[in-house]
């Protein structure tokens, strides 16, 4: 038998077992006689997850994990500029056993394992990143890539399109989309072409015919009128593959792009009609209905300046105003709605309950908006932003002291204390201690803010007004 696969049997048992820590040091022997075991290495970052959840622990790691594996990356990075691929991995590994759920690192190790093609297993390595991360857009290119050269575009378009869901500027992602399904459309001709054997002018003029059309499907759309003509060309799809969902999200998106919302409406509803477990439709639809709801109030914003720069109807305009005051309050209900459907469906997504929680706090629902921030200060890139938020909820509520505490926390996570978050963190902070009473501790922090950024706020009229 072979070595390896015979320690992989051995661990398996002992993960059945329940002896998780041996099953553990197994998967890591294993791995180290056959690295490209992909499914195995899998396994083993979901045996360490539960490890350290049972302990009580973050599996995605945080600042004190970070000091105690510092040692193991130092050496995965020698071995790197070494070339060392293997080596490397192993160091990834120990660095990985203690927070299974890093992200960076798992992409990380995704690289290495490219680097000794071992494709199935940087794929899978990929796939845990973004489950543990849903907005890691490079994990999503690095699938889509992968995919593209292993042959399947359907699920290289599917990866594309989520990496366009977070990131929508993204031309890497906009062209390969297009790329491969003119690629996927030009086989499908090839195979027809294959299988009826038909050679004839006729074929050929049908196949001129052909190449012509994924010409225009590939081009750029920049226009109006470029939109129009891709949903022709999106329809005459839909007819040969009426299940395909990804089809009617972008007939969606088409329809969106041209402002004709009822229709865009209509074919995310049948993209999840024909697929209800496509989440992006789910998506696609919660992000249409806030465009809606967001047009309504832009449109009355600017009726509201129509009137007033045509002079003053003030009848007309407390109308208009009641009805922004209606369409705004409108609008926050629907994202609180939504962004409690998103948090609930990736609850490791620690950017939406950031998100979330400041909706919430807009709302006035500051003991939920809490409870969000105190989930998001997990993710290091979020904390202090998280903190910040906190502090204004307890100020809000009147808990001077603990938003003190929370604003002194999320001020001590910054690098740059001239940054534009540290101003606005150390703002927060005096109007704190002010609230509480304590001028000469709230007047040390405008003074420090004063003396990087008069202009700030209005933070020279404070300093003016505590010092009178």
């Amino acid at each position: 038998m072979n070595p390896a696969k015979d320690i992989f049997k051995r661990a398996e048992q002992a993960a059945r077992k329940g002896n998780s820590e041996y099953a553990i040091e197994l998967y890591l022997q294993g791995l180290t006689l056959d690295p490209k075991a992909a499914e195995e290495r899998r396994k083993l970052h979901l045996i360490e997850a539960q490890v350290v959840e049972f302990a009580g622990g973050n599996p995605q790691g945080g600042m004190k994990t970070k000091l105690q594996t510092s040692g193991f990356l130092a050496k995965a990075k020698k071995f790197k500029v070494q070339k060392k691929w293997e080596e490397a991995i192993q160091e990834i590994e120990r660095a990985i056993r203690p927070q299974p759920h890093n992200s960076a690192l798992l992409y990380d190790l995704g690289e290495c394992l490219e680097q000794i093609e071992a494709v199935d297993a940087a794929l899978g390595i990929y796939e845990d990143v973004i489950n543990v991360d849903k907005g890691h857009v490079e994990g999503y290119r690095k699938l889509g890539q992968l995919y593209a050269e292993q042959g399947d575009p359907k699920k290289a378009i599917e990866a594309w399109e989520k990496l366009k869901m977070y990131k929508p500027e993204d031309k890497e992602a906009s062209k390969a989309v297009r790329d491969l399904a003119a690629q996927t459309l030009v086989q499908s001709v090839e195979d027809r072409k294959a299988e009826s054997g038909d050679d004839s002018f006729r074929a050929m003029l049908k196949d001129e015919e052909e190449s012509a059309d994924l010409e225009k499907r590939s081009a750029v759309i920049r226009t109006d009128e470029d939109r129009v003509e891709a949903i022709r060309f999106k329809k005459e799809d839909l007819k040969k593959e009426p299940t395909n969902s990804r089809l009617w999200r972008e007939l969606g998106q088409l329809y969106q792009d041209l402002r004709q919302f009822k229709y865009a409406q209509a074919a995310y509803k049948k993209a999840l009609e024909v697929n209800p477990q496509d989440l992006f439709a789910v998506d696609k639809l919660g992000t249409l209905q806030e465009v809606v709801h967001k047009t309504r109030v832009t449109e009355l914003n600017a009726a509201i300046e129509k009137v007033e720069q045509n002079g003053s109807d003030d009848a007309q305009l407390a109308e208009l105003r009641e009805k922004l005051k209606v369409a705004e309050s409108g609008l926050l209900k629907f994202r609180i709605e939504e962004y409690e459907r998103k948090v609930k469906a990736h609850p490791t997504d620690y950017e939406l309950k950031v998100i979330y929680g400041d909706f919430l706090m807009q709302g006035e629902q500051f003991d939920a908006a809490i409870e969000q921030f105190q989930k998001a200060i997990k993710d290091p890139k979020f904390k202090v932003r998280a903190q910040n938020n906190m502090g204004q909820c307890f100020q809000a509520k009147g808990v001077h002291k603990i938003a003190v505490n929370q604003y002194e926390l999320a001020l001590s996570g910054i690098a740059d204390a001239d940054s534009d978050m540290a101003k606005s963190v150390r703002y927060n902070l005096a109007t704190a201690f002010e609230a509480m009473g304590d001028k000469a501790a709230a007047l040390e922090h405008y003074e420090t803010i004063m003396a990087t950024d008069i202009g700030y706020r209005d933070v020279s009229a404070r300093v003016t007004n505590l010092m009178s």
